[in-house]
């Protein structure tokens, strides 16, 4: 009685290994799968391409009649690319993202003085695409400035 269920634990461990060999083996290869992917879309891999998208970044709510005054600076600029990429526009409210493929993309503002809020915007970028983002054009934001 005793060998038998000796070999019954053992069948079941034997089955156990073979299991998880093989549930191992299938995450490796698509693990290598992914890894593999053309720079574009691999996920590990910065985005490869010849465009550019650059910009400048206002809050006309912000104007005072002086040009240039509206202009936000260090304003965090997300862009969805795989992975995906931020960066801070500068004092003149300018902002860059380099070496993209042609595609439509969303670019997301966070503002320095309005952390909670966050703006979003799509472009087309081919080439070298230039835009200016307004986040008092963004409609979400004009609903709260809305008299009634």
């Amino acid at each position: 009685m005793l060998k038998l269920l000796r070999n019954k634990v053992g069948k079941l461990r034997v089955k156990q290994v073979r299991r998880f060999l093989g549930g191992l083996l299938v995450m490796v290869t698509a693990m290598a799968a992914i890894a593999i992917q053309p720079p574009a879309m691999g996920l590990w891999n910065a985005p490869q391409g010849d465009s550019v998208i650059y910009g400048k970044l206002a809050d006309t709510h912000l104007w005072n009649g002086i040009p240039g005054k509206d202009l936000v600076h260090n304003a965090k600029v997300s862009i969805n690319t795989l992975p995906p990429q931020t960066t801070r526009t500068d004092e003149q409210g300018n902002f860059w993202f380099k070496n993209l493929p042609d595609a439509e993309y969303i670019l997301k503002v966070q503002l320095p003085y309005e952390s909670k809020k966050d703006y979003i915007f799509r472009t087309q970028v081919h080439g070298k695409t230039g835009t200016f983002l307004d986040v008092a054009m963004d409609e979400a934001h004009n609903l709260k400035e809305i008299d009634y």
